[in-house]
């Protein structure tokens, strides 16, 4: 996974431009579609002590999807990560 992360760090700066989001300053197609994985990718971190986005390796990813979950748009459509979390927990 950190191979391909590395990858979309190097997409993220290229498509951005210095920019919040990939699509500008606006969240865009792209920033909905990998920003939909975002929620089980931090609640999964959660669970297993993880460190997938890791601000040493991929800065811009890491700041990009805090800006992304930050987002008001965002944050009245997506679940809480500790709800995702405690789901998970009973689910299993």
């Amino acid at each position: 996974m950190g191979e391909g992360l590395l990858l979309l760090e190097d997409a993220f700066i290229s498509i951005s431009k210095g920019k919040r989001f990939f699509g500008g300053e606006v969240i865009g197609f792209m920033d909905i579609c990998l920003g939909s994985f975002l929620v089980i990718l931090k609640a999964r971190e959660k669970l297993n002590g993880e460190n997938i986005l890791d601000k040493s390796k991929t800065p811009s990813l890491c700041k990009w999807a805090n800006e992304f979950l930050a987002d008001d748009t965002v944050k009245n459509v997506v679940p809480e990560i500790d709800r995702v979390v405690k789901f998970k927990r009973e689910f299993n």
